[in-house]
């Protein structure tokens, strides 16, 4: 390996090094920690000393251990450098020890140096998986114009490509036609003798299409699933499409591409969204009856959050941030991006009204924020063939592989 080519972060960084702090690139002006009753995330992710929502359940589940993620909010917590705002211990200001992007970026190049330098391909492998995520978390939560994040971003997924082309079946990448550009999106394929059932996922409004690695390694993979991923509006490659009331336009079309895929069956494809994910999901197994066999959708977002006003307020700082960045908008006037929410809500678009023939499991826990159990249930409802699966214990990894296997059951059952 070139020195060139691993000094690449380096390179890319020091460009970019005077970039704007995250917690400011959709908020305009002076901010100051909001005084408010934390929302009720069940994996307790909106702490007051932080500006981004911590899922650490979630990405000590992904791979990233959890005295590596003590270990950096320390050095964060002792970092002495200007903060963008001084309640937030993550929003260190300048591109260097303390910053989030720095440290979680210093990880993924030393995971991504000893990959380089391993003979062994099993282990390079892992070693690219393992900088894929650190980049990918210093890239969180992926705001378009932040870009420090997107420097990040650009070698999580050069690290993750370098992973998939030491598959068995090498990772496939797909540039789906759409109104005069692209939708990118990575197809996962267990293998290639014959044409295999197929999964689209997509998750939230911070997440990228690299997350969903463990599920696909884990659960679709062995049942001899394919899963195409694909980054929601505003996300990562889809990141020059805003979000509209329309928000499985993107997947609609790759949907309708799915014949052009050689190694799969077009006659046995599914869809699972996670959070705004979800109702894209939803949404498409009321527009599309014919092209899916299948939908899940987990804490799917459909409808309560985008019509409770109250709940809507109660969104924390780099939610709001992340609703606001998809649609083109800021996040100081509040109000009107409820406003424009609301025709996000499935029910107000009269997609919750009917039920669709496709079978539909929708699950969550009983106490989420985004999606309650009534939510959980009337997505369920919203289906002829509709099941709810909610969840309602501790720990969080526990009820993360409850709903995978419960996922993974319901995908062979249908495909």
């Amino acid at each position: 390996m070139t020195s060139q080519q691993s000094n690449l972060s380096e390179r890319l960084f020091s460009a970019v090094h005077h970039a704007p702090e995250t917690s400011t690139i959709t908020f305009a002006g002076r901010r100051s920690v909001i005084d408010q009753e934390p929302a009720p995330y069940v994996d307790g992710a909106d702490l007051p000393a932080f500006y981004r929502l911590q899922k650490r359940a979630f990405w000590h589940w992904l791979g990233i251990d959890s005295i590596e993620i003590e270990a950096t909010y320390a050095r964060m917590a002792m970092a002495s450098g200007r903060r963008s705002v001084e309640g937030w211990l993550d929003t260190v200001a300048d591109y260097g020890p303390g910053n989030w992007v720095f440290e979680w970026s210093r990880l993924g190049a030393e995971a991504q140096k000893k990959a380089q330098q391993s003979s062994d391909c099993g282990q390079a492998q892992q070693r690219f998986l393992e900088a894929a995520r650190y980049f990918s978390l210093a890239s969180y939560p992926h705001l378009k114009g932040d870009r420090l994040a997107l420097q990040a971003q650009l070698l999580a997924n050069q690290a993750y490509r370098e992973a998939g082309r030491l598959l068995p079946v090498p990772l496939k990448e797909l540039r789906i036609p759409f109104n005069g550009k692209e939708v990118q999106g990575y197809l996962h394929l267990p293998a290639n003798d014959r044409p295999l059932p197929l999964v689209m996922v997509s998750g939230s409004l911070d997440s990228l299409q690299l997350d969903f690695w463990h599920f696909y390694q884990r659960y679709l993979a062995p049942a001899g699933i394919a899963m195409l991923t694909v980054d929601m509006p505003g996300v990562g490659y889809s990141s020059h499409w805003p979000l509209v009331q329309d928000s499985s336009r993107l997947h609609q079309a790759v949907l309708r591409y799915v014949p052009e895929i050689p190694w799969v069956d077009e006659r046995r494809v599914a869809m699972l969204g996670v959070r705004m994910g979800g109702n894209v999901a939803a949404r498409l197994a009321s527009l599309e009856p014919f092209r899916l066999r299948a939908v899940v959708c987990i804490a799917g977002a459909a409808n309560l959050f985008f019509s409770e006003r109250d709940r809507f307020m109660r969104a924390p700082a780099m939610l709001r941030d992340s609703i606001a960045n998809r649609l083109g908008m800021v996040s100081n006037d509040w109000e009107s991006v409820y406003q424009h929410c609301r025709g996000l809500s499935l029910k107000t678009q009269g997609l919750m009204g009917h039920k669709t023939p496709v079978p539909l499991l929708s699950i969550g826990h009983r106490r989420d924020f985004l999606c309650p159990e009534p939510e959980i249930q009337a997505l369920a409802g919203a289906s002829r063939n509709g099941k709810a699966l909610v969840l309602d214990k501790q720990p969080l990894v526990e009820v993360y592989e409850t709903a995978l296997v419960r996922t993974r059951d319901w995908l062979l059952d249908h495909l």
